[in-house]
């Protein structure tokens, strides 16, 4: 296929593909990713593909109702975060060194890797010099974020203020570590000269990092290689283009975006949990290239739900009919959701609002016993699930 693959020709091989794969695909209990490597009203994280050495081994289940110490959960919490390497390429082992502190080492093996030319290495190293070293960087110690959250922790229960504060300097101390390894070892320019080279060879996770952070390329640049990434099999790249092509942010020829839209969202679900339940809101009102179909759109959004990404459930439940899909269950996903929340296993921040969010929900008397109940139940049988799949437990 020519470079200009999602020209007229590379369109229609493009669908056809896309079409094989459909018509083929079946979904599995976990996600899974391809060997190139390895986002809905809440802001979708970024590479949730896991690689084929996800964890094998069972994850211990805690108890929902009961928040873990607060060292445990910003520990989990900055493994979320770390989780979204495997999409590009990263090992079980290698997210637990860098969440356990393993920070400078890490970097220098990845950055010998990827001179070597491992375009794993290079690809994780392209997303923390632009996402993960950034992201420790603000919102830290002395911040306005931070002190805004300390003044709020002190209209808290003194237990839950002390909890929030000893959670606070857990980060802090991290994010620090992980400052002075990225000033001391990351060189932008020289990481997206290997990604750049493994991206001209066709890896789907390069040409989609090259979409997001190229520094030198146009908006046209940028958009060619996010239609290259998708054309590559990259599932993140797919969810992405579907999304600008049903919001006009991306343009085909007349006539072919709306199958295209629906087709690679279609594809990406099997890989994306987030994929699966916007597929699943699309389903439940129609999208480009998605008719409706609400029995088709509830059983989406229950496995999104069931693999940790639970925003269909949160968006479309309480617009179904109670034939649809009974209120205690859609309050009992409800709970699930806040369950995995507490245990720190979300891509958000560490801040008084989610604590207490969290709290609120697991602790309020307008809940039934029956949607308890069955709360329990679902984190009996996905608990694990969904946090090995948000990448929380090791």
């Amino acid at each position: 296929m020519s470079k200009r693959r999602l020209g007229a020709a590379g369109v229609i091989l493009l669908m056809i593909a896309i079409g094989v794969s459909v018509a083929l695909r079946k979904h599995s209990g976990s996600p899974g990713s391809e060997a190139s490597g390895p986002i809905s009203n809440i802001p979708a994280p970024e590479a949730q593909v896991q690689p084929a050495d996800a964890p094998k081994k069972p994850v211990a289940t805690p108890d929902p109702w009961t928040r873990p110490p607060a060292t445990v959960v910003a520990r989990n919490l900055r493994r979320a975060r770390f989780a979204l390497l495997r999409g590009f390429g990263a090992s079980e082992q290698l997210v637990n060194r860098l969440t356990d502190g393993d920070i400078l080492a890490v970097i220098q093996e990845l950055k010998q890797q990827a001179q070597g030319g491992d375009a794993a290495a290079a690809n994780v190293l392209e997303y923390m010099a632009y996402s993960t070293c950034g992201f420790a960087g603000v919102n830290g110690e002395g911040s306005p974020s931070q002190a805004q959250q300390l003044l709020d922790a002190r209209g808290l229960p003194v237990q839950d203020s002390e909890w929030i504060r000893t959670a606070l300097q857990e980060k802090n101390t991290y994010d620090k570590q992980m400052v002075a390894a990225c000033q001391q070892v990351i060189d932008k320019k020289e990481i997206e000269a290997w990604v750049t080279s493994s991206a001209g060879q066709g890896n789907g996770a390069s040409l989609w990092l090259l979409s997001r952070y190229s520094t030198g390329g146009s908006s046209t640049f940028k958009q060619q290689k996010l239609m290259d990434a998708a054309d590559a099999g990259y599932p993140e790249a797919q969810t992405f283009l579907a999304q600008g092509l049903m919001n006009g942010t991306v343009h085909f020829p007349a006539g072919i975006a709306d199958d295209n839209a629906g087709n690679l969202l279609k594809v990406a679900a099997d890989s994306l949990p987030n994929a699966e339940s916007l597929l699943a809101v699309c389903e439940f009102k129609g999208c480009p290239g998605i008719a409706s179909d609400i029995p088709s759109a509830v059983a989406h959004a229950r496995e999104a739900a069931e693999r940790g990404s639970f925003g269909a459930i949160f968006q479309i439940g309480p617009q179904l009919q109670a034939s649809q899909m009974d209120p205690d269950e859609v309050a009992a996903w409800n709970l699930a959701g806040a369950m995995l929340s507490q245990q720190g296993c979300s891509y958000g921040g560490l801040t008084v609002q989610w604590m207490t969010s969290a709290t609120s929900s697991l602790t309020s008397n307008d809940t039934s016993d029956r949607a308890k109940s069955l709360a329990e139940q679902y984190w009996r049988a996905y608990g694990a699930q969904m946090m090995a799949s948000v990448g929380c437990a090791s």
